[in-house]
């Protein structure tokens, strides 16, 4: 069966000029200025969230740009024509495989070492679940960690009898020693954030993959603070497995996410969660077979609109260069640290050195006076949108390329009113 002339019509313009419709939005890229500044200004206009709010919770929920909504909607107006044809569906997965594609370059992977997921946990549960675990079996995880980690291992804890360890992550020149000195024979994996949510610290996480090898212990990292915040190359980190997401510092779709795993530990990754897309073979008489590489820890169905938008923000990145948008952030990174550090009454819990700084920028206010406070005070007086964390004197800005020096300013101002 053929799809009727209007469907064809449809699909013809809607992936006209390439498989995720960027030949346009890549062209006006390309005629914006390109001065110093004039990068920066064409750049925040793509983001309707910057319109009337000061955005500093991208390590939340990033905002995405217009394009990548345009791109999703695209997507799903294209899916609902006629979601079960095989034509549509294959435009679909076609979107999600340049998806794949993209970011795999993105983050220094193989393509074959992509597994496509819903956000991170998926991803840290995959991993978490593939273990035959057994009472008194160890895994190590650092003492700043999301729910996200945290509550599947409690759940690990409670059915199977797992001994949870903690190892302190906020000094990073001792990250390593403090996790091997946990080690023990019945350790089966590390599981640690590569940039803490609480508090922007790194772990040196190429060091440890090293020392974790050597020992025979696996290292699994939580990513969700990690791509469009810091740079990371799969690769290099030499680390087993890492799980990120789309929606926060790479501004992607809501529901995107990956999950990466090293080639050489696949076979001894065991396939936990099951369903149909796993396989690459299968018969009604108990016979399958996954798929030879990282799609077997994919199932059912995906946000695939999704993955075509989030193809989508890749792509902005890389047109707008991603040295040019790290410079940006390290200068932003570096000038709110001053600014926080000369304002009485605040100190800076987030990484000073220049090496490790990130977007994650955190600060503590005077006794007195709550995080959770603030964010409200702010968010409903000034329309600044910051993140209390877990401290409850603790206040989380996330700065992101596109946030200006005017609203880092006014957000200060507001708290030496606020804290005074």
């Amino acid at each position: 069966m053929s799809l009727p002339s209007d469907r064809r019509s449809f699909l013809k313009a809607t992936f006209a000029g390439g498989l995720c419709g960027l030949a346009k939005p890549a062209a006006s890229w390309a005629a914006a200025p390109a001065g110093p500044t004039d990068w920066l200004k064409t750049a925040r206009a793509e983001i309707p969230a910057l319109r009337d709010t000061g955005y500093f919770q991208t390590g939340a929920f990033g905002p995405s740009p217009q394009r990548v909504m345009d791109r999703t909607q695209a997507l799903l107006e294209l899916q609902n024509r006629c979601p079960a044809h095989p034509e549509i569906i294959g435009q679909l997965k076609e979107a999600e495989t340049a998806c794949r594609r993209l970011l795999a370059e993105t983050v220094g992977a193989k393509t074959t070492e992509v597994a496509m997921t819903a956000n991170t946990t998926a991803g840290l549960n995959t991993v978490l679940w593939s273990i035959d675990w057994k009472a008194g079996d160890e895994i190590i995880i650092g003492d700043q960690e999301h729910p996200a980690l945290l509550l599947p291992v409690y759940n690990l804890q409670r059915r199977f009898g797992v001994v949870m360890k903690t190892s302190p992550v906020g000094r990073y020149e001792e990250v390593v020693s403090e996790v091997l000195k946990r080690i023990t024979s019945r350790t089966r994996l590390v599981a640690m954030s590569h940039v803490a949510r609480g508090s922007g610290s790194v772990v040196p996480a190429a060091a440890l993959s090293m020392a974790l090898r050597e020992r025979g212990v696996p290292l699994l990292l939580d990513g969700a603070q990690g791509p469009g915040n810091v740079a990371v190359d799969f690769h290099a980190i030499g680390c087993d497995y890492y799980s990120l997401c789309g929606h926060k510092w790479l501004l992607g779709p809501k529901s995107t996410g990956a999950l990466l795993i090293r080639e050489d530990v696949l076979a001894a990754t065991p396939v936990s969660w099951t369903g149909s897309g796993a396989q690459s073979s299968m018969d009604e008489e108990g016979h399958s077979e996954w798929q030879p590489d990282a799609r077997r820890y994919e199932f059912s169905t995906r946000f695939l609109a999704g993955m075509g938008g989030w193809h989508t923000s890749l792509e902005w990145f890389a047109q707008l260069g991603w040295p040019r948008v790290r410079e940006r952030m390290a200068q932003l990174s570096a000038d709110a640290n001053e600014q926080i550090l000369r304002q009485p009454g605040l100190e800076l819990v987030s990484p000073t050195d220049a090496a490790l700084r990130n977007g994650i920028v955190v600060l503590r206010v005077p006794p007195g006076h709550k995080g959770s406070d603030l964010y409200d005070r702010l968010r409903t007086n000034d329309r600044i949108l910051v993140s209390p964390v877990s401290q409850p004197r603790d206040l989380r800005i996330c700065l992101h390329f596109f946030n200006s020096e005017a609203e880092i300013d006014r957000l200060l101002a507001k708290l030496r009113v606020y804290c005074s």
